[in-house]
């Protein structure tokens, strides 16, 4: 591992000014990505040459930097010593090794890795571990030969596999603006990988759903239920949620932007995601889960194939999701401006045309919808006061 450790930050032979980023520097928009993240035989990172960070040794501020890119396969340097799980963040450390070398360390710790502490060990980046759509480097479904939406061998909407998801790598300069865990990039926007679901119950103003959030907390999280109307939770709810995380609800064309080569629906299967017509219920979150466990399971998990080219998963079926856009509604029916008391005790009311006039956009489809279900799936009459059993949500964010 081509890493030097300098003696100290104010060694004369140390580099030892380092820009306005704070305690590290790097060449170009990042220093930390998958190799040859389009070719699917291996599971590498590769952190560019040119950084150099602070690091603490226990008793004074040290720096490192690297001479030349260092590929490392994140599987020789778990700190459990043990294997992936799919469904699972993962943190990338650099820490001082045994004679004060520098290593790197992969770890599930959000906080630092086995062996070391928050002092002696530097958090610099992260990837999440899951199921990839096979794409081209133009992010286009291919099937097993490489034709772009080809039938050839495996039919792109089967092509699937696990690892190292490449664009949820992240690192101190190419990073979303809030540590919420589960994303990957889309553009310029961070889009969770599951369909939220709570990681703290939810509970509301006064006790009544539908009110004002007073606690509770959402997550991006493989093999969980995703959160919906069943907990009470309407549009407002989501928008209140996700701000309290840095977060937001996408718009649809961000939404569109993330669900592409996510497969239709069928009416009698639940491949492409939890879709059948004979479905009753909503189901656990992630492509391939085991619908009792929660695991990954390449035997009896359902919604094998159930993920995007950009690598989002449930972007289709098992609930509907709520976004960010709204519609006014000035359809068929008697009626006159007026107020409207539909958003609930203690919030103001709706100056519309007629009761139930203010419609948010929902997308994706049902857990029953079969070939109704797609990635371009939109509904236009549901208004964000509802509290729907079948609604639930996907959080967005900026870069940092």
């Amino acid at each position: 591992m081509s890493f030097k450790l300098w003696k100290d930050l104010v060694d004369v032979n140390s580099i030892n000014t380092l820009p306005e980023l704070g305690n590290f520097k790097s060449r170009g928009s990042s220093f930390i990505a998958k190799q040859n993240p389009f070719s699917y035989t291996q599971d590498r990172l590769v952190v560019a040459d040119g950084c150099a960070f602070d690091l603490h040794d226990g008793n004074g501020w040290r720096q490192i930097s690297n001479r030349g890119d260092v590929v490392i396969n994140p599987g020789t340097v778990l700190d459990d010593g043990g294997t992936y799980t799919v469904g699972c963040d993962y943190f990338v450390y650099i820490v001082l090794g045994d004679g004060n070398k520098p290593e790197l360390f992969i770890s599930k710790n959000a906080t630092f890795p086995i062996g070391f502490t928050a002092e002696t060990s530097r958090k610099i980046g992260g990837f999440h571990y899951g199921v990839i759509r096979k794409v081209d480097d133009t992010w286009t479904p291919i099937d097993s030969t490489g034709a772009k939406y080809g039938a050839g061998g495996t039919h792109w909407r089967n092509n699937v596999t696990v690892g190292i998801i490449p664009n949820s790598v992240w690192d101190l300069k190419n990073r979303p603006q809030t540590s919420f865990g589960g994303l990957v990039k889309v553009g310029s926007v961070w889009m969770s990988i599951y369909p939220a679901s709570a990681k703290v119950p939810v509970t509301f103003m006064n006790g009544t759903s539908g009110l004002s959030v007073s606690g509770g907390e959402l997550q991006s999280a493989y093999g969980k239920l995703p959160a919906t109307g069943i907990e009470g939770l309407c549009q407002y709810s989501f928008v209140e949620l996700a701000s309290r995380l840095g977060m937001r609800l996408p718009s649809y064309r961000e939404w569109l932007s993330a669900a592409i080569g996510n497969p239709q629906g069928e009416d009698g299967a639940d491949n492409y995601g939890w879709t059948k017509n004979g479905n009753t219920g909503r189901t656990r979150t992630g492509a391939g889960v085991n619908t009792s466990t929660g695991d990954y399971d390449t035997v009896g998990g359902v919604k094998k194939f159930a993920v995007s080219a950009y690598n989002c998963c449930d972007m289709i079926g098992n609930g509907w999701e709520w976004l960010s856009d709204y519609t006014g509604r000035f359809d068929a029916g008697a009626g006159s401006w007026g107020w409207q008391n539909e958003l609930g005790d203690g919030m103001g009311q709706l100056y519309a045309w007629k009761p139930g006039s203010l419609s948010a956009m929902i997308v994706g489809g049902g857990w029953g919808g079969g070939v109704f279900c797609g990635p371009r799936t939109v509904y236009l009459d549901v208004s964000p006061w509802d509290r729907n059993t079948y609604i639930g949500c996907r959080l967005a964010c900026d870069a940092a």
